[in-house]
């Protein structure tokens, strides 16, 4: 009936008020005889008559063999949004086309599909844009209705949709309880039917099997009972007082909530809730205030001036791949999609094209032109974020294409860039660098000699390293012959991805770049104590350093000073992603990730940027966050640093955490719809993530300790709606620094919906949490209650 999930990049162009004299309705009936346009691709164009589909949410063409879901769409681009696929698909298009184009991006299979069409005429284009962005916000406003605490309300809209519009027929229409099944499994309303008809029987007041509007009404408030939030209320509003008084409330505010809040704000907060006309606040108003109370701490503008190299920064790694690292097409829609979510650090492969530089993922794959990838990054790079965005530059070209490539990116990023320049006492900090774009490049040749010494890196170092992996590969090597040839041959691409050529960087490039890559040699050369270098190595070799004492202690001492990038090992051929936290405890700023791949790994790194979070699908992200203060003090010899450690864990406690979880709400259908298999009987898997043993192991009043860090609470029975679980984890750690915690919701083995969080961005007291789905993309009324105390 609806989209479940939140798309990060289409609100800003359906909440806008698109130009046309007609109503959604009116529209839709345009729509629905067709609409004939040119639909744009790479090969050719052609007519077809577009199509909705108005009962099925679906726009049909070519006499119905192709359609898209509206609830698939995931972005509508128009105008200079549209003009990079304009230029890729069409590149001697006429330029009246462009004011005609519309791309929709929308999803298959988890896999990304763009559908370009040309109207005709203006009003085609209006209506055909004006209608499908209606309806895409229309339906998510009939999920987002689900929520609301007003019965009332979210019975009347349910009905109208369900069986009539007019006022008149409230009194004589009627649904069964076939009916109210039926409209229940539509709108995600899972619970099972012998509770339903519980349910339904409650509020049969007529006793005649059927339910008139208003009893319907009474079905509703029956099924949308919270017995968790009715305790909380009770407790607030002790017999026989039936309201909460500003006075309870403000006393909520401190001592539930902990929120550090004056009379005057919580006075604020009151006003918003309270019943209209009256001084008191009534239980739907205190279940709306619980509801849309934020779950996460919000960061200070002053936190943001620091030197770059005290923060940690969200990167990705090969940001142009939207699958695995072998044989994949690159798509500009990766960098689309990571700028929205909050990405600081994008990865850029230039290679030598026919027509110049371009931007692909070795000789294995098709090439996107270099000028478009840096005009979408232009175009998306401040959209979630004001700080400085950094291009890591990977060069695989010739000269002539990398003087053309440093045009390209003057002539487009042209005032944005920044160069460090002669500063070197320190970094500038993310304040200083608002909407500025920072190159990284490696060092041209000659400077990178002038630097360096002839003794490199320590070569028990380098031995031991390249031993230790040249084993790996010869174990990978080995498992490939036993396994099928499609695997022989990824592993043989993956070989000579890794034989990249060495290129010689020139002046063009490294001129306009404002951080400077080098090649890792050793952290006592001069080169390692340039300010504006960085060191990029791949996560062996950072592994391999920290688990070497003295290379630890080096590694640390480098990172407070100086920066740092740490990327996912070629032999990652599926994108998968490395645990971050041991590299953010070593204090690498830059831990690049895979961003297309939702694993535990990116939801870790997803989670300790998710700071700020002012818009209801969260879209404003920072990228930046400040380190542990344990890993900013400067120190001049490396020796000094367990001293730093050994004055922080004497000036703190071992902190215990105690999260009761309470509920869900409106978890959705499994995917396997089959009768034997539903979600109504579910459970809920909390996990701790350190890189700490906890002082005191997790433990769970109602549930199952699984492991020290692993706890899962008992089964909730017949409720897929509102279940309800009431259970307590309580746990002990050594600090909070790094602490992610992960929730997962499980029903018949499978995982419905999680959510994983920094435990220290995480606010007390009572919060709903929003629940993602496995591609990691935000329920639009999906919630898990908990309530969090940290000793």
């Amino acid at each position: 009936m609806g989209p479940l999930t939140y798309s990060h990049g289409i609100n800003e162009l359906v909440n806008k008020k698109l130009r046309t004299d007609c109503d959604l309705s009116t529209l839709c009936r345009v729509l629905q005889r067709g609409i004939r346009m040119i639909r744009m691709t790479r090969r050719r164009r052609k007519f077809y008559e577009f199509k909705l589909i108005n009962n099925n949410g679906q726009i049909i063409w070519k006499d119905g063999s192709k359609y898209l879901e509206l609830d698939s769409v995931k972005d509508i681009r128009i105008g200079d949004t549209a003009s990079t696929y304009q230029e890729e698909v069409d590149p001697k298009r006429l330029r009246s086309d462009s004011k005609l184009w519309i791309t929709i991006i929308y999803k298959v299979s988890n896999k990304l599909k763009a559908l370009h069409v040309v109207a005709l005429n203006e009003l085609d284009f209006n209506t055909f844009l004006s209608c499908i962005c209606g309806l895409v916000k229309l339906r998510r406003e009939l999920m987002e209705s689900i929520l609301l605490p007003d019965n009332s309300q979210f019975a009347r809209i349910h009905w109208q949709i369900t069986v009539s519009e007019k006022e008149e027929d409230e009194k004589k229409d009627t649904l069964s309880f076939a009916d109210v099944k039926k409209l229940c499994d539509k709108f995600h309303i899972y619970v099972s039917t012998g509770q339903l008809l519980e349910f339904f029987q409650l509020a049969d007041i007529n006793h005649n099997g059927l339910l008139n509007y208003f009893e319907f009404e009474k079905f509703i408030k029956i099924l949308k009972n919270r017995k968790e939030v009715n305790m909380i209320w009770s407790k607030f509003t002790k017999p026989p007082h039936s309201h909460l008084s500003f006075e309870n409330f403000f006393q909520f505010l401190i001592t539930e909530q902990h929120e550090q809040v004056d009379r005057q704000t919580a006075w604020s907060y009151f006003i918003k809730y309270r019943e209209p006309t009256q001084l008191t606040m009534g239980q739907d108003g205190f279940t709306k205030f619980l509801k849309e109370q934020p779950y996460l701490v919000e960061v200070k503008e002053e936190l943001y001036s620091k030197p770059l190299n005290h923060y940690f920064i969200a990167s990705s790694h090969n940001t142009y791949l939207l699958g695995k690292q072998i044989a994949e097409t690159p798509s500009v829609e990766g960098y689309i999609q990571v700028l929205q979510q909050g990405c600081r650090c994008v990865e850029i492969d230039i290679w030598d094209g026919e027509n110049g530089p371009v931007v692909c993922h070795g000789f294995l794959t098709s090439a996107i032109p270099l000028k478009t990838v840096i005009r979408v990054i232009k175009k998306y790079a401040f959209i979630t974020s004001p700080y400085p965005l950094i291009i890591s530059l990977e060069i695989n070209c010739n000269k002539d294409n990398q003087k053309l490539a440093s045009l390209i990116m003057r002539e487009v990023l042209a005032e944005q860039l920044y160069f460090v320049g002669t500063r070197t006492d320190k970094l500038p900090s993310p304040r200083e660098l608002k909407h500025k774009i920072l190159l990284k490049s490696k060092k041209t040749s000659e400077a990178t000699r002038g630097l360096s010494v002839n003794e490199p890196f320590p070569s028990s170092f380098s031995s031991s390293y390249e031993s230790a992996n040249e084993q790996e590969l010869r174990m990978k090597d080995d498992s490939t012959n036993s396994s099928s040839a499609t695997n022989s041959s990824s592993m043989q691409r993956i070989k000579r991805i890794g034989l990249k050529k060495h290129v010689d960087i020139i002046n063009d490039v490294s001129n306009i770049s404002g951080i400077h890559g080098i090649k890792f040699r050793n952290f006592s050369l001069p080169e390692s104590k340039t300010i504006a270098h960085c060191f990029s190595l791949n996560e062996r070799k950072v592994e391999y350093m920290i688990k070497d004492k003295h290379l630890k202690l080096s590694l640390d001492k480098h990172n407070r000073r100086y920066l740092m990038r740490v990327y996912p090992h070629v032999l990652r051929y599926k994108s998968s992603n490395f645990n971050p936290i041991p590299f953010w405890k070593a204090g690498v700023q830059m831990v690049a990730t895979n961003w297309q791949t939702n694993d535990i790994g990116q939801q870790l790194n997803l989670a300790m940027f998710q700071i700020l979070d002012h818009q209801p699908d969260g879209s404003f992200k920072s990228g930046y966050v400040l380190k542990p203060k344990k890993l900013l003090p400067v120190v001049t010899k490396a020796k000094m640093i367990p001293l730093i450690y050994e004055h922080f864990e004497n000036g703190s406690d071992p902190v215990t955490v105690k999260i009761r979880i309470l509920s869900t709400q409106l978890l959705p259908r499994l995917n396997d719809t089959s009768p034997s298999r539903n979600n109504t009987n579910s459970f809920v898997k909390v996990e701790f993530h350190t890189d700490d043993e906890p002082t005191m192991p997790i433990s769970i009043d109602k549930g199952t300790r699984i492991s020290a860090t692993e706890a899962s609470t008992k089964s909730s029975q017949g409720n897929g709606f509102n279940p309800i679980w009431d259970a307590e984890v309580s746990i002990t750690l050594k600090d909070t620094d790094l602490t992610f915690i992960k929730f997962m919701v499980i029903s018949e083995e499978t995982q419905i919906a999680s959510v994983c969080l920094k435990l220290n961005y995480l606010r007390m007291g009572y919060r709903h949490i929003p629940l993602f789905n496995m591609e990691g993309e935000q329920y639009i009324f999906c919630t898990l209650f908990i309530h969090t105390q940290i000793l």
